[in-house]
């Protein structure tokens, strides 16, 4: 059938094709939902609620694109890779956050601890942004990729 839901039961093709069609457009209506695969609006709606409750649909969100100014547009872009000497993460991440050039902040396993993108106007915001980074008594160390080309974006179109 399909993967399994929390150890509960597994996803059938109806729940699939919910999800495949939620990953396209998240606003479409329940109607629209339930006509495109086939059930009522109630019986569409049942569905994505016991989605909602097991934990496989996790939430609803905006794929906000990136005006002129802001995001990949900046022009200067890196990922940095950060090694911490704190054991709460998460309040390092928070404090990562009050950047407004962070892009996105990812946990990892291996030889970093956070992989932390940030885009800004210029290289030497970049710079500020590591020395401040630097600064702080929980950074062991940074290692950071420049961004030269993007080749996949967010959207996994080129």
């Amino acid at each position: 059938m399909g993967e399994t839901v929390t150890g509960r039961r597994e996803l059938d093709e109806l729940d699939q094709q919910l999800l495949h069609l939620l990953r396209g457009d998240a606003r479409l209506p329940v109607a629209e939902l339930g006509r495109r695969i086939g059930l009522s609006r109630t019986a569409t709606l049942a569905r994505v609620r016991r989605l909602e409750a097991s934990g496989v649909i996790r939430g609803y969100h905006a794929d906000v694109g990136r005006g002129p100014g802001r995001g990949y547009d900046r022009g200067h872009a890196a990922r940095v890779g950060i090694v911490v000497k704190t054991p709460d993460v998460a309040s390092y991440v928070r404090k990562l956050s009050t950047i407004p050039e962070l892009e996105e902040a990812e946990g990892v396993a291996g030889e970093f601890d956070i992989i932390a993108r940030f885009s800004a106007e210029g290289a030497g915001r970049l710079d500020e942004i590591l020395d401040r980074i630097n600064g702080w008594r929980e950074t062991y160390r940074t290692t950071t990729f420049m961004v030269l080309n993007r080749y996949i974006g967010p959207s996994g179109v080129p």
